[in-house]
């Protein structure tokens, strides 16, 4: 009899999901999408969704980017699958922690990773104090998001002004965090459990490291300083499957964030890895 298993993603069409899904086929496995903007919950029986295919685990790859009660809700879906005996990699917990700056950055903190000074506030005030302190040269990003969209650096007061009252406007959260000289060039390790699997180095002609932001990758040889920092952030935000970034700075390393639903597709270039058969089969182990 074949095994059954889920992934939960925003978009069953992403390429990645198809390989991953591809990956388990392989492996005889049913795959299931489940999608939870089009999911309809059944409160009074919520396992009937899940009573033919019956999965033992399923693999979180994204619950998409959406306004904040869908956000909740959907998160709210993981924690009632969870509920219902489906262990999910990665966790609500996980993703909840990973997807929020302010937690990711204060969890860092508080497991004794070097990360940026950040400043999280809601006042516009209160921002330009924190931009001020934080020496007049900040890095601003939305409390939630992906691929670099929505960040800015300011390093000029009067457009820092402009633009933090004009996010006041729109009821935004400010998220600042000191600029770190970086070479505009970062490190992405992707990390299973208790294993750092492969790095590179993403390369830019700006500020910027995101590859969504045209920059290119290099092969990065992983020292086991880097190993142990990148599996030391992952767990430290509750995450098994992670995507490390990491900036090299006259600090010594400082790690940016922790990524729970990494993409691969890059990494896969500059890797002699199959990063999704890596995944997969962490994930099949796991359970």
């Amino acid at each position: 009899m074949k095994r059954k298993t889920i992934i939960i993603t925003s978009n069953s069409l992403d390429h990645e999901v198809q390989i991953l899904t591809n990956e388990l086929k392989n492996r005889d496995f049913i795959v299931k999408h489940f999608i939870p903007k089009r999911f309809i919950a059944n409160v009074s029986d919520f396992k009937e969704e899940f009573r033919q295919i019956n999965p033992k685990i399923g693999l979180v790859r994204g619950i998409g980017i959406a306004p904040t009660q869908k956000i909740f809700y959907r998160l709210d879906l993981l924690s009632a699958i969870e509920k219902i005996g489906i262990r999910l990699v990665n966790s609500r917990e996980s993703l909840e922690i990973a997807s929020d700056k302010f937690l990711s950055s204060l969890y860092l903190k508080m497991n004794n990773i070097a990360t940026p000074k950040t400043f999280v506030c809601e006042n516009n005030l209160d921002a330009m104090n924190a931009f001020e302190e934080l020496g007049g040269d900040v890095i601003l990003k939305p409390l939630y998001g992906s691929k670099g969209i929505g960040i800015t650096r300011l390093n000029d007061k009067g457009f820092a002004e402009n633009v933090i009252n004009t996010l006041y406007q729109l009821n935004k959260v400010f998220y600042l965090q000191e600029f770190i000289e970086h070479n505009n060039q970062d490190i992405r390790i992707l990390v299973l459990g208790d294993q750092a699997i492969a790095g590179m180095y993403r390369i830019n002609n700006c500020w910027k490291t995101n590859i969504h932001a045209g920059a290119k990758m290099k092969p990065l040889k992983l020292t086991e300083e880097l190993r142990e920092l990148a599996i030391r952030s992952a767990h430290a935000v509750k995450t098994e499957i992670a995507g490390v970034d990491i900036m090299e700075s006259n600090k010594g390393y400082q790690v940016i964030e922790v990524n729970s639903t990494p993409g691969f597709t890059a990494l896969q270039k500059v890797s002699n890895k199959n990063l999704s058969k890596e995944i997969i089969e962490y994930f099949l182990n796991s359970t």
